[in-house]
């Protein structure tokens, strides 16, 4: 795996007890001493430096991405609609009303913990010692801005490799209709004012609330769980993608090709059939599943928890998802069959929140 040599921020790695109380409320939690974890090996064999993969990814899941989030400096760009987990569980989003805007005006500002490492677009060095990479974006409605910048997660499986490079990204966009009538929101300006805050709560960061209304169990679980269920001959391979909450898996049963299958833990739109769509409901062991065939592939959803609803009481919202979004098990598959690999989600969703 290659890995980009950057600057980093180092992140505290081992925080316990309560954090936030309800998704997207930031509370500061003390910093600890890096505790040791031993990462779940799945009862296989493995080298030192995929320990090292495991544990980074299972200290990213105990991680609250809305923690970083800073509200207070989001609000000074208008009213705060919806704060809160929307586009994946290691992600953070608010969606603010820019002030004197019209209707459909929006700024959206994620926090993503786990991209792609990459070092593409202009490097930023207005932040100290992290070096920053900056990319924009401008189309007819909406212009963009992400800064990207190395999570240094410590480790305590020994091995001789390099740690694996973590990164996060902050992108700030606001939308315009074509009745808008504010001004234009400097989105790099609100990136910047994002992850200057985001940099000093680095050293307390939350970790993920453990009860309460703001719990989402499918976030503590590890998307490799099932490859313990498997003889080791009729597993080719198996790794944690940089994705924490992403398992990639080839399996072959005898006689047969081995195929590729991703399991991932996300959060999918609260599903609401539309005209056209292919997406058609099977019920399994009372877990209802949507099932979408493409071609030679196979993508199924699970719903495995209750609807996270991001939205501020009485604030509109125009998006895709509406704010209202279900933690779900998702697996996707080169296999054109999906019936058959029916039993295996459900049997993945119930072992997900076990």
């Amino acid at each position: 795996m290659a890995v980009a040599v950057v600057a980093s921020v180092v992140v505290p790695s081992a925080l316990t007890g309560c954090a936030t109380v309800m998704a997207g409320t930031p509370t500061e939690t003390p910093s600890a001493p890096v505790e040791y974890l031993a990462p779940n090996t799945h009862s296989r064999s493995i080298l030192p430096a995929d320990k090292m993969l495991l544990e980074v990814a299972e200290r990213l899941r105990r991680l609250d991405p809305c923690g970083l989030l800073p509200e207070k400096v989001i609000a000074g760009y208008g009213e705060v609609r919806q704060l809160g987990p929307q586009v994946a569980l290691d992600t953070c989003t608010a969606v603010v009303h820019p002030s004197g805007g019209a209707k459909h005006d929006e700024l959206n500002v994620t926090i993503d913990l786990s991209p792609a490492p990459t070092t593409e677009g202009g490097l930023d060095r207005s932040f100290g010692d992290t070096e920053v990479y900056r990319t924009t974006t401008a189309r007819d409605n909406s212009a963009g801005c992400t800064l990207r910048f190395a999570l240094d997660i410590p480790v305590t499986v020994t091995a001789d490799a390099v740690p694996p490079a973590r990164f996060a990204t902050i992108e700030a966009t606001q939308y315009r209709s074509d009745e808008s009538t504010g001004n234009v929101v400097p989105v790099c300006d609100v990136a910047a004012d994002v992850l200057s805050v985001t940099l000093a709560r680095v050293p307390s960061l939350p970790a993920r609330p453990t009860s309460g209304p703001g719990r989402i169990r499918l976030a503590a679980a590890d998307p490799c769980e099932i490859v313990g269920s498997f003889a080791p001959e009729d597993l080719v391979g198996w790794q944690i993608d940089s994705d924490p909450y992403r398992c990639v898996l080839t399996p072959q049963a005898e006689g047969t090709a081995p195929q590729m299958w991703s399991i991932h833990y996300g959060l999918e739109p609260e599903f609401v059939p539309t005209e056209g769509d292919d997406t058609r409901e099977v019920m399994f062991d009372g877990l209802t599943l949507h099932i979408r065939e493409s071609g030679d592939s196979c993508r199924i959803s699970a719903p495995v928890e209750s609807v996270i609803d991001t939205n501020r009481p009485g604030a509109e919202r125009h998006n895709w998802s509406g704010g209202r979004n279900v933690p779900a098990v998702v697996l996707t598959s080169d296999t054109p069959n999906c019936d058959e690999l029916v039993p295996l989600t459900v049997e993945i969703a119930d072992g997900a929140l076990t």
